[in-house]
């Protein structure tokens, strides 16, 4: 296989076919759509999304996978210094959502304990400290104790979080 792909759509009396790489073909059928649908652009552009690709790049030096699972490359006891028990929360929900989506985890979340052991947080502080990234929208809390980082807060990461984490790489 040779990597390309060929996609016809019609759409009423409007018809597109394309052939190329899959983001080729990808830019070229959204772009149809979107000329098809204009309530489309200005939803695509009211969308919030963290592409995974990106995500991954971002976090080469920090995340690894090792054959039992993705490892955070910092030593624990210099994230635990350096950064608050809200950041440690993201990096850990970041780790386990990037561990899911590359099928490496079962879960893309994590428990109330899991992250007690993750992040050497007191339950009080960690208890308090993801009942207010809640409210902020950055993780959302499924059933009863186990919680997962949101597409606003994955840019919340990148943004705020992952400098602060990049910069204690140098040096280690």
């Amino acid at each position: 296989m040779n990597g390309r792909i060929k996609v016809r759509v019609e759409v009423g009396e409007e018809s597109f076919e394309v052939e190329g790489s899959i983001d080729e073909v990808l830019r070229a059928l959204i772009s149809f759509l979107e000329k098809v649908y204009p309530s489309l652009e200005m939803a695509r552009r009211l969308t919030l999304t963290v592409e995974l690709e990106s995500l991954l790049e971002s976090l080469e030096g920090i995340l690894a996978f090792t054959p039992e699972g993705p490892v955070i490359l910092i030593p624990k006891e210099k994230l635990e210094k350096e950064l608050s028990i809200r950041e440690l929360i993201l990096l850990h929900l970041v780790k386990a959502y990037v561990g899911f989506k590359l099928g490496r985890l079962e879960r893309d979340s994590l428990s109330v304990d899991e992250l007690l052991k993750a992040t050497g947080g007191k339950v009080g502080a960690v208890a308090g400290r993801l009942s207010e990234m809640v409210s902020d929208d950055y993780i959302e809390r499924l059933g009863r104790a186990e919680y997962r980082i949101t597409t606003y807060g994955l840019k919340h990461f990148l943004e705020a979080v992952l400098p602060k984490v990049k910069s204690l790489t140098g040096g280690s």
